[in-house]
This record gives structure tokens, sequence and C-alpha cells, in this order.
């Protein structure tokens, strides 16, 4: 049997009466650039941590709707994570394959790369406990590498190498 398919029915609950929202928890729904200016005026520590934060909620109710995500195809736990994205309205979730790496593309997000990628670590490390780093490369799209292909590739970044170099880079040091 496959993996079940993103159901985004009920998964957002208004009680307007009581003034609240329910998506499997307390929520509320506040312009993105409030968010925005909270976090460029966070430390880079807290601003890490708000975002994780924000992935592990989603990695946690991603594990509980495949029940076994460890075993569930990448398209499946994709369509999920796509899905919850989308529900918090941080954009829309593609991948991109080049060879053996992965880039994640969230295009239509209003909020910062770095916000984005810190979603995507706390996500991928609760809902399928693997620990994964989400390496910015050009706006909206994230390479999801480890510790060693993330630590070179953000160098090579730094000094200017593009992004399509860098992944071949990776490869030729099978860090992709």
């Amino acid at each position: 049997m496959g993996s079940p398919r993103f159901d985004p029915s009920r998964a957002v609950k208004f009680d307007l009466a009581s003034g609240q929202i329910d998506a499997d928890g307390s929520r509320v729904v506040i312009p993105a650039d409030a968010v925005m200016q909270l976090w460029r005026a966070a430390g880079e520590d807290a601003q890490r941590d708000f975002g994780r934060r924000i992935g592990t909620e989603i990695g946690r109710q991603i594990a509980e709707q495949l029940e076994t995500p460890a075993e569930a195809s990448i398209e499946s736990v994709l369509e999920h994570l796509g899905g919850h994205l989308a529900l918090l309205g941080f954009g829309s979730l593609s991948l991109e394959r080049w060879g053996q790496a992965l880039v994640l593309v969230v295009e239509g997000s209003p909020l910062d790369d770095a916000l984005i990628a810190a979603v995507l670590e706390g996500a991928i490390q609760r809902g399928l406990g693997r620990d994964v780093h989400a390496v910015p490369l050009v706006p909206s799209r994230f390479l999801m590498t480890g510790a060693t292909g993330a630590g070179r590739a953000r160098g090579w970044l730094e000094e200017g190498v593009r992004w399509s170099e860098v992944i071949a880079r990776l490869h030729e040091r099978g860090d992709a």
C-alpha cells in the first residue's frame, strides 16, 4: 500500500465565534512583513531556532500523516511537505534532481530564503529523522545535503562559484 496523499480538507479550522484558528494546535494568521521584521531583528541563533521550530511542527505532522515516513517515497514526502508549506502561505514546493543532488525549490514565498532554509531543515529532521542542511543556492533554490557538503557549498558560494558548479564539485567529492 502506498503512502496516503496529502489532504488539506479540514486541515485548518476557523472558529470565528471564539476568535481561534486550529490546525492540529492553536495558530495565528499574521502579515508576512511583520514576521520578517521580527526575523531580521533577531540574532542568528534565534533566527535558526525560530525557523527550525516551524519546520519541526511541519515534520511532526508529516510523520503522523505518513505513519512510516522513512519508507515513503520522496515524492510522497514532498507532497506532504509542500502541502504544509502552502497551508502556511510559505510558497509552492517542487524538487529538482541534479544527479545525486536534491534541490528543493520554494516559489512565491514572502519570506527570506534563510528562514525557508531553516524551516526545511526542521521539517526533514523531525519528519524523516535525517540531519540535513538546506543551503540557499540562488533565490528560492535550496541544496539539501549533509554537514560536510553544506560547509563546502557555502564556502564555494561565498567565493562566487556558480551554483551549478557547486553541485558539480560536490558530485566529484561524493558529497552531493
